[in-house]
């Protein structure tokens, strides 16, 4: 952290971390019990797509969880106010919630492959091609998290700066390694958010009905966007060098992502309940078929 000049005022962004990470869940987690629900009743239909989703939620709230102690233990006040036996507690935290984030958002996109592979894996070469794309985000979370375990040695000086005789790799190996992975998700997002576009526009629906498809399957654009967003922050020349007043944007933006991600896997799943809102609301003909 830079030291020079006074120092900041002893303001907490903890709270609004707290509230963010509450209204999102309260977004995302009724939306994964209705996905649930309409996949099990009245007839059991659950599959890969929906066991999937289910581990991107248990990573999710590992990660919820891991947010909030490391919030109480100082995570968005400068450090400098933050009692020396609780800094260390707050990076901790923080660093394995790293490791929850990237395992959930690997298994959203897990989700997303399995559901299209359910859809189109008719062709040999659409089952090659969609099962690169579930190994893909597998593989990625795999690597991080095995870059991350081998960052420093012991691996307690990754958050406890007194461990005497670290070794540890350079600072900028471990940002391109996070910049690297980081491209190749927003990379998957994208291609997974797109690619329903080759066989929706080919179906027999209505125009409104294709652009309803098109929409649902492609609000992975935005969990794009909450991507990008991270890596910009993450690659930000303003950042203090206070890891946990910086940890508390990119502990957003990874929220956001997770978040955005659950939600874009979950959605196309309930077409029908979204095409019964849309008859109500006169903007889909009640004859036309689903």
């Amino acid at each position: 952290m830079n030291t020079s000049g006074p120092p900041p005022p002893d303001e907490s962004r903890g709270s609004s971390l707290i509230v963010s990470s509450a209204i999102l869940h309260g977004f995302s987690l009724p939306i994964v019990a209705a996905r649930l629900w309409t996949r099990a009743w009245p007839r059991n239909r659950l599959a890969w797509d929906d066991y999937s989703i289910l581990g991107a939620v248990a990573f999710d709230l590992s990660f919820w969880i891991l947010v909030l102690l490391a919030v109480r233990h100082g995570l968005g006040r400068p450090s400098v106010y933050v009692p020396s036996d609780d800094q260390p507690k707050a990076r901790a935290f923080l660093y394995f919630a790293q490791h929850a984030s990237g395992w959930a958002v690997a298994f959203a996109k897990l989700s997303i492959a399995c559901m299209l592979f359910r859809l189109r894996g008719d062709s040999r070469a659409w089952r090659i091609f969609l099962l690169a794309m579930m190994i893909l985000p597998l593989g990625i979370a795999a690597v991080t998290s095995g870059g991350l375990f081998s960052a420093c040695r012991p691996l307690q000086a990754m958050w406890d700066y007194t461990t005497p005789n670290p070794v540890c790799l350079p600072e900028t190996t471990i940002s391109k390694l996070i910049l690297t992975t980081a491209l190749i998700t927003v990379a998957t997002d994208l291609i997974l958010a797109l690619l329903p576009l080759t066989f929706i526009v080919h179906m027999n629906k209505t125009l409104r009905e294709k652009i309803l498809l098109i929409s649902l399957m492609g609000l992975g654009l935005i969990a794009s966007a909450a991507s990008i967003c991270k890596i910009v922050n993450v690659t930000s020349k303003s950042l203090t060098g206070d890891a946990l007043q910086d940890g508390v944007d990119v502990t957003f933006w990874g929220l956001l992502e997770i978040q955005l991600g659950i939600i874009a896997a979950c959605v196309p799943c309930l077409k029908r309940f979204v095409e019964r809102m849309l008859h109500r609301l006169g903007l889909l003909s009640s004859n036309t078929p689903t």
